[in-house]
């Protein structure tokens, strides 16, 4: 019988800031942003970026579709969960939403209601093989300037499904920096 695996702790939110709060909910259909099909989170340490995208990205991904696909990414399967599932997770209890999480294998993901998330490591330019053939809704890339730029561009083109968006996280390191000049 498999071992009974403990739920995280409940998230401790704290009061969002007005930029925080943006980022949440440029998607939404009232919002002039909400045109682009890509937002880029870029700034300080501890500014609440990842929480924000976190929140944002559950919240869009759940209003907007059933039945699809996404992609969440780290610069390795490590940082994701440390830096992304962990407190994914913790925000899902906090707001009462059903969840299973499968930890391991070649396709360890998180279901939410009739969605699926799977996670991706992003630290060789092999990585984006493992995209090759989703077709998703959307995607959540944490760190995304580390990433080689072959799993970017692999994981926007796996992001077929009408109304698609891709959040980022990032500080890009120089002016020059890929998605310095291809995204921002």
């Amino acid at each position: 019988m498999p071992k009974a695996r403990k739920r995280p702790a409940k998230f401790k939110f704290k009061p969002f800031s007005a930029k925080q709060k943006k980022l949440m909910n440029w998607w939404r259909p009232v919002v002039k942003a909400s045109e682009n099909n890509y937002v880029i989170a870029d700034g300080s340490i501890r500014s609440g970026k990842t929480i924000a995208c976190i929140v944002g990205f559950l919240t869009w991904s759940q209003e907007m579709f059933s039945g699809e696909s996404f992609i969440l990414a780290g610069k390795t399967m490590g940082a994701l969960k440390k830096n992304v599932v962990r407190p994914m997770l913790q925000i899902l209890e906090a707001w009462g939403w059903p969840y299973t999480y499968i930890r391991s294998g070649t396709d360890a993901r998180i279901e939410i209601g009739s969605n699926v998330y799977y996670l991706y490591g992003a630290n060789t330019e092999a990585s984006q093989d493992a995209l090759q053939g989703l077709t998703a809704a959307g995607a959540y890339a944490d760190e995304a300037a580390l990433f080689p730029k072959s799993f970017i561009d692999q994981m926007i083109a796996r992001c077929s499904v009408d109304g698609w968006k891709v959040w980022m996280n990032c500080n890009p390191a120089g002016p020059h920096h890929f998605i310095q000049e291809e995204y921002l």
